[in-house]
């Protein structure tokens, strides 16, 4: 292709500023197929037939230099620019000369009228001369006017000016307002005295939906609404006998916390919880990480049905339950359709947790014959999904979700608001006071309903301790570095070299601590620890908590007690006493003769609970404390009395107690001191399963096989009952009708099958076991261990 056509082929592309960058590759005759009208765009159609054209080598592809036509496209757009620059100086400079003629016309019209502008100088100034000019100016001196000085817009056209004043227009002061007939005020927080910290006031709550009254609702509260039936007349006063306290040396507290609970175990134990107050030297921080941003979720509890009730849930659970019930037939959803109880939200008082937690009910459980994937599968799930969402709207949630300063203004407006005088005025009222208002909510809950909230059983796996973490580089307080690894720090308490459980991998609530976060009045009702362990709670800050407590030898006698009082309570819910939701009173447990002792405990102190020793409490307002288990070794013969009553109450064990017994026979070549303790237990507990095994192969079991970690020899590892769901780590039975469920020893007799068809699986013989036993024995007589002491407590 020539240079004449190359040149030909640029200016087309160029001079169509229009074109697409595809058009400026096309060739020189590509715009014959250009239709009029178009404004230089090919049509789809024309543009297809050139490039078939091209493509098929019809037509040649005209080349031209892109560079060159870049820069003369960029020369053109420059071009434009200035043109369009120029222009719009040609126009403001014709503006400001029409606007010069025009001020000069306004000036010689007044002075020819004789007005006030002229004198002014057309608003120049008063000492000014017929043009404009000031005092000292030369007369030629152009002086622009107001309106030149305001300018013009390009939208404001020559009419505009002709409209604007001559002159100065003096317009009068508007009067000044009138005095306030009463002086400002902030907007009200407190009701009272309109401060926080006053004893005779309370915070003032309101929102839409309750058309901000000062008293709020459950959306502005973030709680139940408050209403005062205080009647300090009528309180429930009982003269408790305290607890021993203990204050323990500098020298005391920098040496082995357990060792010093060992030693003060003989009188302590008695009364089940103790009070333990720190030195002055223990200062730590709360050092909660996120404490103000940290969210969590709350339950309520009605005081005045923790004793006395009717069987089922509360009263609030079963109103939700009948208007939940009704939404949900209106939504086309069948309530038959979920499991008993899915609509009361797990019972009264909210019971599950360690202190009376526990979320909701059960789920509702798939069809059974639904494969899962598939479309009825779906319709399911989406049917199960609404439904959950109308349960929310009725209060089927544990409770709202707070913040630690929501909580605490809760706390401090039920305190001030339902402990106040006739006239809406707060009372002073001390710790017995709220004790004894508490217990006559407990035993004459006649009349208003009591509830509160409490954020219980929170998981620092997830949210971080309140006390230094080893983690934490405090930087902003370096001397807090020492707690994260002191031995006091309940993080650390369950991992003491002393403490069994440090051979218990980190479970929630038993040896990684719970936080919790009480208000005023609210409950942990009668409990033991988990498999009875120890537990130590630790006082963060805010008001105290009064605990009540039983002693393991009553134990028995006050489960019986409970049994008999409530048996309507029992019938309902068989498993009560792990539910924490009930609570009897010190007057009543005292007549039937069960001894009752009381605790209050304050900022920077610890409770410890023994063994299987029960304990309740309330909270006189907000506070803030962290609990967790640990185990010394004189636990052992507690918790292998808890593992026989779970698998009475085929309760699910958090901890394998016969896992745990083995590991510690290993851990006592390294720890003599325990020697003479495991002995016994495992001595005991080897005796009792070489006669279930015994029994087991001569009447159900035809064959026996050692773990192996096969299909045919499976490792029972970590392995459960499944009619009791005790451990089977030790052994185990497996029958061929049902091959994926596993029995124990004691419940082999379920399945009916005859012996040929169960198999046995162990892991020891019982002469492996034995020889345990005698190893534990010989290490114990070396130690000095007295072994018939520690099998005497073990019976």
């Amino acid at each position: 292709m020539d240079e004449k056509n190359v040149e030909s082929g640029l200016a087309k592309v160029v001079g169509a500023p229009e074109a697409s960058p595809v058009a400026a590759h096309a060739p020189a005759d590509a715009t014959k197929l250009v239709t009029p009208g178009s404004s230089g765009r090919r049509p789809s159609r024309a543009a297809a037939a050139n490039a078939k054209e091209i493509l098929s080598g019809k037509r040649e592809r005209e080349l031209f230099d892109p560079d060159e036509a870049r820069r003369e496209a960029a020369a053109k757009r420059a071009a434009a620019a200035a043109e369009r620059e120029r222009a719009e100086e040609e126009m403001i400079a014709r503006w400001k000369e029409e606007d010069r003629l025009k001020a000069e016309a306004a000036r010689e019209k007044a002075a020819a009228e004789g007005t006030a502008g002229a004198e002014d100088g057309a608003g120049e100034g008063a000492d000014g001369d017929a043009n404009g000019a000031p005092n000292g100016a030369p007369e030629d001196a152009s002086v622009p006017s107001t309106s030149t000085l305001a300018g013009r817009s390009k939208r404001n056209n020559a009419a505009g000016a002709d409209r604007r004043p001559t002159g100065r227009r003096e317009f009068p002061l508007p009067p000044p307002p009138p005095e306030p007939t009463q002086p400002y005020a902030p907007p009200l927080t407190h009701i009272g005295d309109g401060e926080k910290a006053a004893p005779s006031s309370w915070p003032v709550f309101g929102c839409d939906a309750c058309d901000y009254n000062r008293h709020g609702c459950y959306s502005c509260l973030m709680g139940p609404p408050v209403r005062s039936s205080y009647k300090p007349d009528a309180a429930h006063h009982y003269d408790v006998p305290s607890v021993p306290v203990y204050h323990p040396t500098e020298e005391e507290w920098a040496n082995d916390p357990l060792e010093y609970i060992n030693k003060i175990r003989p009188e302590a134990e008695r009364y089940g919880v103790c009070n333990i107050v720190c030195p002055p030297s223990w200062q730590p921080e709360f050092r909660l990480p996120n404490k103000d941003e940290l969210r969590f979720r709350t339950r309520i509890q009605a005081v005045n049905e923790l004793q006395d009730r009717p069987a089922g849930p509360s009263k609030r659970a079963r109103e939700n339950a009948a208007r939940a019930r009704a939404a949900l037939e209106a939504a086309g959803i069948d309530p038959a359709t979920f499991p008993p109880g899915f609509l009361l939200g797990g019972g009264a008082g909210g019971g599950g947790g360690r202190m009376g937690g526990g979320g909701g009910g059960q789920k509702p459980a798939p069809a059974p014959d639904t494969p899962p994937g598939s479309a009825a599968d779906d319709d399911d799930r989406a049917k199960e999904k609404k439904a959950e969402g109308i349960l929310a709207q009725y209060g089927f949630t544990s409770g709202e979700r707070h913040t630690v300063k929501t909580l605490e203004r809760y706390s401090d407006y039920f305190k001030r608001k339902y402990f106040s005088r006739p006239g809406g005025v707060p009372a002073n009222v001390t710790i017995r006071d709220l004790e004894g208002e508490f217990w006559r909510l407990v035993e004459s809950p006649a009349g208003r309903s009591v509830e509160v909230i409490y954020g219980a059983d929170i998981a620092t796996m997830e949210v971080g301790s309140g006390l230094t973490n080893k983690d934490d580089p405090c930087d902003d307080n370096p001397h807090q570095l020492k707690y994260a690894t002191s031995p006091w720090n309940v993080c650390n308490m369950p991992y003491n070299p002393s403490s069994c459980l440090k051979h218990v991998e980190a479970t929630t609530g038993i040896t990684v601590p719970w936080l919790y976060f009480g208000m005023t009045l609210s409950t942990f009702c009668w409990h033991v620890e988990d498999h009875h362990f120890y537990s130590v709670n630790y006082h963060h800050f805010g008001d105290p908590k009064v605990w009540y407590s039983i002693p393991a030898a009553y134990s028995e006698k006050f489960e019986e007690v409970m049994r008999r009082r409530l048996p309507h309570l029992f019938k309902a819910q068989p498993d009560l006493l792990h539910s924490l939701v009930t609570i009897l009173s010190p007057k009543v447990l005292r007549d039937e003769g069960i001894p009752v002792y009381r605790a209050e405990q304050h900022p920077r102190s610890y409770i410890i609970t023994f063994p299987y020793a029960y304990h309740a409490g309330f909270n006189t307002g907000f506070n803030c404390a962290e609990a967790v288990n640990f185990a010394p070794v004189d636990w052992l013969p507690y918790g292998a009395v808890a593992t026989e009553q779970y698998v009475r109450d085929r309760r699910y064990q958090s901890v394998a107690h016969d896992q745990l017994l083995a590991t510690l026979c290993d851990a006592c070549e390294e720890r003599p001191s325990h020697c003479a303790t495991v002995a016994a237990v495992m001595r005991e507990r080897v005796e009792r399963e070489k006669e279930r095994r015994a029994a087991a192969v001569s009447s159900r079991v035809g064959n026996s096989v050692r773990m192996a970690g096969t299909d045919e020899a499976p490792d029972l590892f970590e392995r459960d009952c499944h009619k009791c769901q005790a451990d089977l780590n030790w052994a185990g039975v497996r029958c061929e009708c049902k091959p994926k469920r596993l029995y124990c020893l004691r419940c082999v007799k379920e399945c009916g099958c005859g012996p040929h068809r169960s198999t046995m699986f162990y892991r020891h013989t019982g002469e492996e076991l034995d020889a345990k036993c005698a190893r534990l024995e010989e290490l114990a007589r070396e130690a000095g261990g007295v072994a018939d002491r520690a099998v005497a407590q073990v019976r």
